[in-house]
């Protein structure tokens, strides 16, 4: 059972490549898909940035529909060109391929503050309210009946400690602006010195500081995790000037993201492996939310920036 998309692999006589994503019904609007589809297309022409290019239809329609065996009503299909390329691990990549990563960030977020926004262009805001109000990006649904009132009581710290941050970047286009916001590692692939971006399926509005957070996170529980994250910053920045200040801003939102994947896990029970583990998994993420509140860090060493 698949959490979320399904991508295949697809090659044609001709000697195509491509990737064919099968939207799981429900999850997206269409005109989010098709502006996630205008966005990734400007990047394309308009930059040197490696990302996936849309593939329009023979008709010129940026989606297809098809139907699915078991399912009522029509599954979104988009086909996007095949990027070649590896991925890493946490523990495998290097410290230049992360700096790259974060030149990679930097650009994206330099174009996102120029990006010539078209009529009808709609992707979710990760914003104070799409993170934590009534226009929740990541709704947890019914299951968030697993949350205790103990979660709760650290939820509720953490999202004040993040809204805090965000009143102090406020929204101008040098802090806020289109992201990528799932820019993990098995979404972004390697060849030579470039680093390309896949899965642009999570972007929307956000805070670009929050950008960096998620791929932070992963990174936490290395016994380089200082390394890692010093090279991240240092691509990044060599690329957009920052205040050394943001970097405890990043700390907040490393903790914003793990309070976001317990409401991911609780929001997916529908899938038996998340919910087998999530209890579990939502439990040990609370703990290192609450180090992060005495600490300021979800890193196991409780070191900040």
């Amino acid at each position: 059972m698949y959490v979320n998309n399904a991508v295949f692999e697809v090659h044609t006589p001709d000697g195509g490549h491509f990737a064919l994503r099968l939207h799981r019904p429900g999850n997206k609007r269409l005109e989010w898909i098709k502006s996630e589809l205008v966005w990734l297309t400007a990047i394309s022409r308009n930059t040197s940035l490696c990302v996936a290019q849309p593939i329009p239809t023979i008709d010129n329609e940026p989606v297809a529909f098809t139907q699915v065996l078991g399912l009522n009503e029509p599954v979104v299909c988009t086909l996007f060109s095949w990027i070649e390329g590896h991925f890493e691990r946490t523990d495998t990549v290097s410290l230049q391929q992360v700096r790259a990563t974060g030149k990679f960030l930097a650009r994206l977020h330099h174009y996102s503050t120029i990006f010539d926004l078209p009529d009808g262009f709609i992707r979710p805001r990760l914003d104070d309210d799409g993170l934590f109000g009534a226009k929740l990006a990541y709704d947890p649904g019914t299951g968030a009946a697993l949350f205790t009132d103990e979660h709760h009581a650290t939820f509720q710290q953490v999202e004040e400690r993040v809204r805090q941050v965000m009143r102090e970047l406020d929204t101008s286009k040098e802090t806020f602006g289109l992201i990528h916001a799932d820019f993990i590692m098995k979404n972004m692939l390697f060849r030579d010195d470039e680093v390309c971006a896949i899965d642009f399926d999570d972007c929307g509005w956000g805070y670009y500081l929050y950008d960096l957070a998620p791929l932070l996170l992963q990174f936490k529980d290395e016994p380089r995790y200082p390394e890692l994250r010093d090279a991240l910053w240092e691509g990044y920045t060599a690329h957009r000037p920052l205040p050394d200040t943001y970097r405890n801003y990043i700390e907040t939102f490393i903790a914003a993201r793990h309070l976001l994947s317990c409401r991911w896990l609780a929001g997916n029970l529908h899938n038996p492996r998340i919910r087998e583990r999530a209890p579990e998994l939502i439990a040990s993420r609370v703990t290192e939310l609450r180090r992060f509140l005495k600490t300021g860090s979800i890193a196991q060493q409780g070191e900040t920036f």
